[in-house]
Formats: structure tokens, C-alpha cells, sequence
């Protein structure tokens, strides 16, 4: 827990230590990702069954797009937790992990009970192949049983963060992966399970992943969940505050994944070439996400931290070395993504048609950096000092403004209007953010 000692003494060198050793963590949990992507690809490609990639990767984007509408488990979690831990306030940390507990159980358990309805969406989604569709249903009927268990990482996820460690996080999210890539190899090379086994592999690693990092948490902070007691959950004490924050993340999620599926959806309109090429394009958007994030979330936990700390002056410093070490990163990365797009676009595809295409376009997939990462940090800011309505009005603002400018520049651009359209909005997050980053600091009360 932090001493009042500490406040004195953080210098800005100190800070940007501590920024940078919350951020790495992250930044390494996130190039985990793609390789559990690739290997269960390999898995399936190797299947006999016919059209086993499409399914899995169709049954992949339905659960993972419906999981991710609940991520404001780990985002209000942080942002409570860190503000509890700035505070000293050991009761607040351990009735908001109880309340996130108690909550992502409900939801997993409810996620679990849609499978019926999950399985009718894959059949329209196939389109009328019906070997896909089957096989994309037999994995999701399994790897919904596995919602409680992904609510419940994110809230433990959160806990982490909220507490000023992300290497826990970070330990067991590469023990997820390898424990997925065990099991699904063993199930589909070993016994034969097809997309079953790829799906079982997923579940049982986030079952285990539950169980390291609830043990990690007893071992490590046996001190603070000493004090946890089950009738705090009863408590009304910010009950209000905390079902605010989620529901306000919660829509907020839903206007972000609207904006990304119909980026897909638009350009699946315009055809093969233009699909394949801008999937490979969004890719440099993935690969900037995995790296803004970590400064995301090294924002939530000490933005929060010092509001609990009532330290506004610590505040402001944060956003300012934040921003400090993020201009020159997303201006590199612009550069790199300008100048150098061909290495990273062939080593993504080897179709020089799909390549070619896309090269028709980088230099907006280039502009995504200076126009995104804005909005990446003061994400983790508001996050952090749990401003949920500030991160609303932004997605709203935002979103509005990226269905106004492609409906009305695509009759004229076309796949342009797509891509200025996805600028404007990332941009115009930012910019509102900032704009409201006042605001903010009004609703302090220190």
C-alpha cells in the first residue's frame, strides 16, 4: 500500500519508471495474443473436416466480440481498486473485488444460457454453408461454458492492475495461452476432438488461469483479503457509483464494437480484394493497440492511485509524461507503417493482388497513430479516475461522427470514405476527451 512519504518523493524520473514498469507487462501479455491465434489456425487447418479455419475463426469472432462487451469488468475494477489502494482503503478494495466477482459470475452464468441463440447467429452468419456452420456450433456450445471463467479474469485482471501490479496479469495470461496450446494440441492431434478439442483447450486454460491468479492473490495480499468479509457485499456504500460506471462502460463497449464490426462489414461490400487488404491494414492498428494499451493501463492504475492519494498535482504529471512518452512512439510508428508497410504486408500474406491493394491505402492505416493514440491514453486516464460518462459522450461523439462521413463520402470515395471516416473517429475520441480532461478535474474533491 502507499505511504504519504511517497508523494514527496516521486520525481519525474520516478514516474516515468513507474509508467514504463507498468506498461511493459502489458505490452508483453498483448504479443501473446497473436500466437495462440496462429496455433489454433494451424490446428484446424490441419483438420480433415471440411471448412474447420472458417469455423473456428467464425465461432472465434462471434464469442470474443461477445465477451468483449463485458470488458468493462476489468475496466471498473481497475479503476475502484487503484483509487481504494491510493486511498489506503483496504475495505473498498476487497468489497469491489467481491462485487466484481459476484457480478462476472452472473454474467458468465447467463452468457453460458445463450448458447442456444449463439449457435442460431453462426447459421445466419455462415451464409448458407452448412458444414461451417455446424462445425462453428459445436465450438461455441463449448466454449461458453468457459464465460464464467473469462468474466472472472477480467475482474481479477482488473484487481491486479487496481493494486499497481501488472506483472501477475502478465504471468497469467502467458500461462492461459501455453496451457491452451497444450490442451488443444493434445485434443485435436492426440485424440482426435476437432474443433471440440480447440474449444476445450480454451476453457479449461481459463478455469486454470482463474485458479493461479486467485491463488496468486491469497498468497501475495493475504494481508489486505484477511479483512474481506461477506457481508460488505451487502453494503450500499457506492453501489450507486460502481453500477453507474459499469453500465456507462458497458454501452461504451457496445459503440466501439459496433464501429469495428461494421469497418468488416463495409468492406466485405466492397469485395474480396478490399476485405483481405484492409483486415491486413487494421493489423498496424492491432499492433499500435498492443503497444498503447500497456501506457493505457499503466495510466488507470496511477491515475487512479493518485486520485485515491487526493493528489492532483501528481495527476497532471501523469498526464504529462504519459503524453511525453507517447508523441514520439506513435510518431515512429506512423513513420515506420509510411515508409516501411511492404515487410510487415508481406509477411502477413503472400497474395501480391491483396498485397498491392493495400498498399493502395497505408498511408491512411499510416495516420491511425497520430490520430489514435490520444484517445488511447486519456482512455486510461478516465478509466483510471472511473469518468465513465466522459468515456460515453466521447464514443458517442465519435461514433456519430464515423457514420456521418462514410455515408456521406462514399457515394464519392468510396473505400476512402471508409478509411477517413475511421481517422475522424479515432481523433475525434481524442479530442473530446481532451476537451472534458477539465471537467474532470472539476469533479475531484481535492
Amino acid at each position: 500500500m502507499p505511504q504519504q512519504s511517497d508523494q514527496q518523493s516521486l520525481t519525474s524520473a520516478s514516474l516515468r519508471r513507474l509508467i514504463w514498469g507498468l506498461a511493459i507487462p502489458n505490452i508483453v501479455s498483448n504479443i501473446t495474443v497473436p500466437l495462440l491465434s496462429l496455433v489454433d489456425v494451424g490446428l484446424a487447418g490441419n483438420m480433415s473436416v471440411y471448412g474447420s479455419i472458417g469455423a473456428v475463426a467464425l465461432a472465434s469472432v462471434v464469442v470474443n466480440t461477445l465477451y468483449w462487451l463485458f470488458g468493462f469488468l476489468r475496466m471498473g475494477t481497475t479503476g475502484l481498486v487503484a483509487q481504494a489502494y491510493g486511498a489506503n482503503d483496504v475495505e473498498a478494495i476487497n468489497r469491489n473485488l467481491g462485487r466484481g466477482v459476484v457480478l462476472a459470475l452472473l454474467i458468465g452464468l447467463l452468457l453460458s444460457l445463450l448458447m442456444p441463440l449463439m449457435a442460431f447467429f453462426v447459421h445466419v452468419m455462415a451464409q448458407g454453408d452448412a458444414e461451417m456452420a455446424t462445425q462453428a456450433e459445436r465450438y461455441i456450445r463449448i466454449a461458453l461454458l468457459g464465460a464464467p471463467a473469462t468474466m472472472l479474469l477480467y475482474v481479477f485482471n482488473g484487481w491486479f492492475i487496481g493494486m499497481q501490479n501488472t506483472r501477475t496479469p502478465m504471468v497469467g495470461a502467458i500461462l492461459v495461452n501455453v496451457i491452451n496450446i497444450f490442451i488443444s494440441y493434445l485434443c485435436v492431434r492426440g485424440l482426435d476432438m476437432g474443433v471440440e478439442g480447440l474449444a476445450w483447450g480454451t476453457i479449461g486454460a481459463q478455469y486454470i488461469g482463474v485458479i493461479f491468479l486467485w491463488l496468486r492473490a491469497l498468497f501475495s495480499y493475504r494481508s489486505v483479503l484477511a479483512h474481506f468479509r461477506a457481508k460488505d457485499l451487502l453494503q450500499l456504500t457506492g453501489a450507486r457509483h460502481y453500477l453507474g460506471v459499469n453500465r456507462d462502460l458497458f454501452l461504451r463497449s457496445i459503440l466501439l464494437s459496433g464501429v469495428t464490426l461494421f469497418f468488416t462489414y463495409a468492406s466485405t461490400a466492397e469485395g474480396e480484394l478490399i476485405v483481405s487488404s484492409n483486415t491486413l491494414l487494421l493489423q498496424f492498428f492491432t499492433l499500435f493497440s498492443y503497444f498503447m494499451d500497456g501506457f493505457a493501463y499503466a495510466g488507470e492504475a496511477l491515475a487512479g492511485r493518485f486520485i485515491g492519494m487526493k493528489q492532483r498535482v501528481l495527476l497532471q504529471r501523469l498526464v504529462h509524461q504519459l503524453f511525453a512518452i507517447g508523441v514520439p512512439l506513435t510518431l515512429l510508428a506512423g513513420l515506420l507503417y509510411y515508409l516501411l508497410p511492404a515487410p510487415l504486408l508481406h509477411l502477413l500474406s503472400s497474395r501480391e493482388d491483396i498485397v498491392q491493394t493495400a498498399m493502395e491505402y497505408v498511408h491512411w492505416a499510416a495516420l491511425i497513430p497520430p490520430m489514435g493514440f490520444a484517445a488511447f491514453l486519456w482512455d486510461g486516464i478516465f478509466i483510471g479516475g472511473t469518468y465513465a460518462k466522459g468515456l460515453l459522450w466521447s464514443m458517442l461523439w465519435a461514433t456519430a461522427l464515423f457514420f456521418i462521413l462514410y455515408y456521406s463520402l462514399h457515394p464519392i470515395l468510396g473505400v476512402t470514405a471508409l478509411w477517413i471516416a475511421f481517422n475522424a473517429y479515432l481523433l475525434t475520441r481524442g479530442v473530446v476527451q481532451t476537451l472534458l480532461f477539465p471537467r474532470f478535474l472539476r469533479r475531484l474533491s481535492f
